[in-house]
C-alpha cells in the first residue's frame, strides 16, 4: 500500500528542513512575538529577516 500524503510530506520535510528551537525566558519571547505579530511575519520568516540583517549589517 502507498503512502499518504502528510507521509510523503513528511519524508521531504525530514530530507530537506532541520528544526531550530531555543530556551527564552519569557519577557524576552514576548517581546519578539510582539515585534514579530507587528511585522506579520511568520517565526521562519522572522528569523530568515533576522539572519539576512545581520549578514548585511556585520
Amino acid at each position: 500500500m502507498g503512502k499518504t500524503s502528510w507521509q510523503v510530506k513528511q519524508k521531504y520535510n525530514k530530507a530537506h528542513y532541520k528544526r531550530y528551537a531555543c530556551d527564552l525566558k519569557i519577557e524576552k519571547f514576548e517581546e519578539i512575538e510582539k515585534l514579530r505579530t507587528e511585522l506579520n511575519l511568520t517565526k521562519t520568516q522572522y528569523l530568515e529577516m533576522l539572519f539576512e540583517f545581520y549578514k548585511e549589517h556585520k
